[in-house]
């Protein structure tokens, strides 16, 4: 019986390493730790305002950067965001074509300022007051006086 004992011990002690050693080799841990980037991709700040002024009925300015919506603004709110370095055109959503456009060129790490809005003063004496349409890149000193005046606009929170 003693020797019997001894034999499935020794079963079982072999089964172990075998499994263990099974298990060892089928763990590759090159697969669990990711490779190094190489390359970051780094991204530039854009900070949307809309300036519109006081109209009958209130609406958002939706904004579109190269054919695509980055931002729905209330009136006198603003909005950080990133956007890739390169070119970038914006335009209201409204508007996909024509004249009411802001191109930039943007690198990594700096921060932009885009200006949007409705003058409606403006509207009513179209051509002679100007485009009532409002949308353009400003400087840091321009955007920071306007962003005074306004509140940011709070990210959407899903029901």
């Amino acid at each position: 019986m003693n020797n019997w004992r001894r034999n499935c011990r020794w079963l079982v002690a072999a089964c172990g390493l075998g499994l263990s050693t099974t298990l060892w080799a089928q763990t590759d841990t090159s697969a669990e730790i990711p490779p190094a980037s190489e390359e970051v991709v780094e991204s530039a700040t854009l900070v949307v305002m809309n300036i519109s002024g006081p109209t009958l009925v209130s609406s958002n300015q939706e904004i579109t950067d190269n054919g695509s919506e980055i931002a729905s603004l209330p009136r006198r709110t603003y909005k950080t965001l990133p956007i890739g370095p390169g070119h970038h055109e914006f335009r209201f959503k409204a508007f996909p074509q024509g004249k009411r456009l802001a191109m930039l060129e943007a690198e990594s790490g700096k921060t932009y300022y885009l200006v949007v809005g409705y003058s409606p003063g403006r509207s009513w004496a179209f051509p002679f007051a100007g485009d009532p349409m409002t949308i353009k890149i400003v400087g840091q000193d321009e955007a920071l006086s306007l962003m005074k005046e306004m509140k940011p606009k709070q990210p959407e929170t899903v029901p």
